[in-house]
């Protein structure tokens, strides 16, 4: 039999109001009934009494199901179905073995991910928002090296045969963002849009009118690349000068109703979504951690022979923070140095080198003052401290707002860790900053000794002449006051 074939269906789906109807009644029932933990594709079968496969048609609103099946799935959120809930739909389905939509995507620029490891649960729990829950933006965040790219394209793989379009683009290269929503539009309209709006709301409108007529997926990589690094104070999160029609262009999909999801990797949150973020909110934000120990045993197999106790190789993962890149770049080191030998890198005592030291400075090169402040007195006590204790043995004291966002801040970058309620940096943290503090302290020393003393000064040759005896100039000093 032929694998794939059309066939023509009758059916109704959700509106958006309707969807948007039962969404809230579904979220409203998850807060008060089941304290506010989701509820799984199993949940809601048992709820509506409906098999899981027409429950996941319904919340899709893609494939057309009879008005009895909305009925009862209103019904079981004590909601009332209206004329204006739903509408009649005629479509060509395309029926596959793997149940699959025909999809246009277009992958841009996006890294060959033919080898990936780990990140089984990161994977399922975004696909669950993104299939299940609908969510219209999610935001994956972490430092540099930790997978984001990977992942988002990883993802994409996954669940592309669940869309119509899937468009993955990297801001590495700072595109203006009216050019980026004429790429877009360009796309999801196959061509047909030849005259585009002039005004930045006007190209939005057009691209969320695609988002609410077919099922796309838009990943936008290296968000951060359009942000300001921070400066004299904690600002995290603001534009670019002439890249704040990202801000507009994100605030709006995320607020807006439509079937489509977009995702973003960044090292940190826009500003305007922050208020955005909700466990039962249609906007979500995934902060990536570091590798466990299997994940790193599969990355270890594909690398070489490597060697060595259990302990060594736990020592190993938190001394980097389980970070894929920091990791990577380790174990060529221990490859090519100590012939695999893990326990002697480890007897060198030195976790940052080269290539680690550039990935830790750019990463820094995002740090406002604050936040400096709060990684260096971290990297100069050993032991977690809870906010009271930063609170009041920081000097000079952070005003707590300041302190609340800046850890903030710092947790969504991978750059402080936090168990419980307490406060701690990674070995390799601590390693990078306190060299970088002994450096700045050298430098600071040389510096000082090649200013002119203080107390002494070279004489001028106006000054020379007046002394009652020949002396060159240069050599005489005089002493101030």
């Amino acid at each position: 039999m032929n694998p794939l074939q059309r066939r023509r269906k009758r059916g109704v789906i959700l509106t958006p109001q309707g969807f948007e109807k039962l969404q809230t009644a579904k979220c409203q029932a998850q807060s008060w009934e089941n304290l506010d933990k989701r509820y799984t594709l199993e949940d809601l079968s048992d709820r509506t009494g409906l098999d899981p496969d027409t429950v996941m048609k319904v919340f899709h609103c893609q494939v057309g199901v009879d008005k009895q099946t909305l009925n009862t799935c209103f019904r079981a959120f004590n909601l009332l179905l209206e004329p204006s809930d739903y509408q009649l739909t005629r479509t060509d389905e395309i029926i596959s073995n793997q149940h699959s939509i025909q999809n246009l995507t277009d992958w841009g620029e996006a890294p060959d991910i033919s080898v990936f490891l780990g990140r089984t649960a990161e994977l399922t729990t975004l696909k669950h928002w993104i299939l299940e829950e609908h969510c219209r933006l999610v935001t994956l965040l972490g430092m540099d090296g930790m997978g984001k790219t990977s992942l988002s394209v990883k993802l994409a793989e996954q669940i592309q045969n669940k869309f119509e379009f899937v468009i993955w683009r990297s801001l590495r290269n700072t595109p203006p963002v009216k050019d980026m929503l004429a790429d877009l539009i360009k796309l999801l309209s196959k061509g047909q849009e030849t005259h585009l709006p002039k005004t930045l709301d006007d190209r939005i409108s057009q691209l969320i009118y695609y988002l609410k007529k077919a099922r796309c997926l838009l990943i936008l990589d290296n968000l951060e690349t359009i942000l300001q690094k921070a400066s004299g104070k904690y600002d995290t999160g603001y534009y670019h000068q002439g890249y704040e029609g990202y801000s507009e262009l994100i605030r709006r999909v995320a607020q807006t109703l439509h079937q489509s999801s977009l995702v973003l990797t960044s090292q940190e949150t826009p500003r305007e979504i922050r208020q955005l973020i909700g466990e039962n909110l249609p906007v979500r934000a995934l902060q990536l951690k570091g590798l466990q120990i299997t994940e790193v045993e599969e990355i270890f197999k594909t690398k070489g022979a490597f060697w060595g106790s259990t302990g060594d190789l736990h020592q190993l993962i938190e001394s980097y923070a389980g970070n894929p890149l920091a990791l990577k770049i380790a174990f060529n080191k221990i490859d090519k140095l100590f012939d695999g030998n893990i326990s002697e890198f480890l007897n060198q005592k030195t976790l940052v080198f080269g290539e680690i030291s550039q990935l830790l400075k750019e990463n820094f090169k995002r740090v406002s003052n604050t936040e400096n402040i709060i990684i260096e007195w971290l990297a100069s006590n050993p032991q977690p401290a809870s906010i009271t204790e930063l609170q009041s043995q920081i000097s000079p004291k952070i005003p707590t707002p300041q302190l609340l966002d800046a850890l903030e801040s710092l947790q969504e970058r991978s750059l402080v860790d936090k168990n419980a309620y307490l406060f701690s940096i990674s070995p390799m943290i601590r390693e990078y900053i306190n060299h970088q503090l002994i450096q700045n302290k050298i430098s600071s020393n040389i510096k000082q000794r090649q200013r002119p003393s203080q107390q002494h000064r070279l004489i001028t040759t106006r000054e020379k002449s007046k002394l009652p005896f020949n002396i060159p100039a240069r050599t005489v000093v005089k002493q101030q006051g």
